[in-house]
């Protein structure tokens, strides 16, 4: 019973040592990507479409079995008909509320480069925000149009889903860049004084396992990686993510069934590795990654000033003539 105790002890020891060791590698406070607010936005995505799809098919072939039909069977929602069109129904309404989220994601703009608005909450929230409504906006809007596409119409919606991707695609560069908490960026010295720590911390907690040899499972990008073109670079980048998604499920199963660690030792380990890995990777992309922002920019500004032209073209035209261009 006693050795018993003393093993439990041991276990705890190993654990509590290595919370701190993954505490004083946060102690930087380096923002890192937001994958809780990415599965958000894509399950809420996901549903809106699934909603929206099943709702524009029934509406058009099978009015009765559509989730407005069985609103109006309990008595709700009976101001809007079931009509499969753009100007009439809840799609009429899908088109003003998609348009109201892709003007008010421009306030992100504004929060940015308006001194006045600093203290209105932390960029990292303003950005997140502006995602979440530059990804809901277009995809209401074109539930609005009932997938039907004419005129400058036809132009103004491609140049939204074309600005959506390119945002999604922004973002993705834009965690690429190391920054603290404040939203400060990070130089090389820096990152250079984190990895370190974070090689320290790995050093102390793996010699207590074993397990040196997992150092280098992860894939980092060497040196080399900076002389690439910016377009191989970035494939170069989804690309490591993918592989080290497969490798860090492959690693926490050989730690789990080979050397039997609890799963807040696993996960802790694993915190380790992949913050040590990202920093250095992002370190080899850093002026990569800045000259990729820098070309974003200057095809997702013009993209995003045509496609709000053409909406608000759109919606004079309408009021005024009553027809669609």
């Amino acid at each position: 019973m006693t050795e018993l105790n003393v093993a439990i002890q041991a276990e705890q020891g190993t654990v509590a040592a290595a919370e701190f060791k993954v505490q004083e590698a946060v102690k930087p406070n380096i923002v890192k990507s937001n994958f809780k607010f990415e599965w958000f936005l894509g399950i809420s995505a996901l549903v809106i479409v699934c909603i929206g799809l099943y709702e524009s098919f029934t509406q058009d072939i099978l009015p009765a079995y559509s989730i407005l039909s069985l609103a109006h069977s309990y008595g709700y929602l009976k101001a809007y008909p079931i009509i499969y069109e753009p100007s009439k129904g809840i799609w009429h309404d899908l088109g003003w509320l998609g348009s109201f989220m892709m003007v008010f994601m421009m306030l992100y703009s504004v929060r940015k480069r308006v001194s006045f608005f600093s203290g209105f909450g932390s960029m990292r929230h303003w950005l997140s925000a502006h995602m979440f409504l530059g990804v809901m906006g277009p995809l209401l809007v074109t539930l609005h149009t009932t997938f039907k596409f004419h005129g400058l119409i036809a132009t103004s919606f491609w140049c939204m889903i074309t600005t959506m991707v390119f945002g999604i695609l922004g973002r993705y560069i834009y965690v690429q860049i190391p920054r603290t908490i404040t939203g400060a960026e990070l130089g090389v010295k820096e990152i250079d004084g984190i990895v370190e720590r974070l090689n320290n911390d790995l050093g102390r907690f793996i010699n207590n396992t074993n397990i040196t040899h997992f150092l280098t499972e992860i894939t980092t990008a060497d040196e080399k990686s900076k002389d690439l073109h910016p377009l191989k670079a970035l494939g170069l980048m989804m690309w490591t993510d993918i592989i080290n998604r497969f490798k860090v499920w492959k690693l926490r199963r050989i730690l789990k069934t080979r050397y039997q660690l609890s799963r807040r030792i696993r996960d802790e380990h694993i915190t380790l590795l992949k913050r040590k890995a990202a920093l250095i990777r992002r370190k080899n992309f850093l002026t990569t990654s800045h000259k990729l922002l820098h070309y974003w920019h200057v095809l997702h500004v013009p993209l995003a000033i045509v496609m709000f032209l053409i909406m608000f073209l759109h919606i004079i035209v309408y009021y005024v003539f009553r027809v669609s261009i």
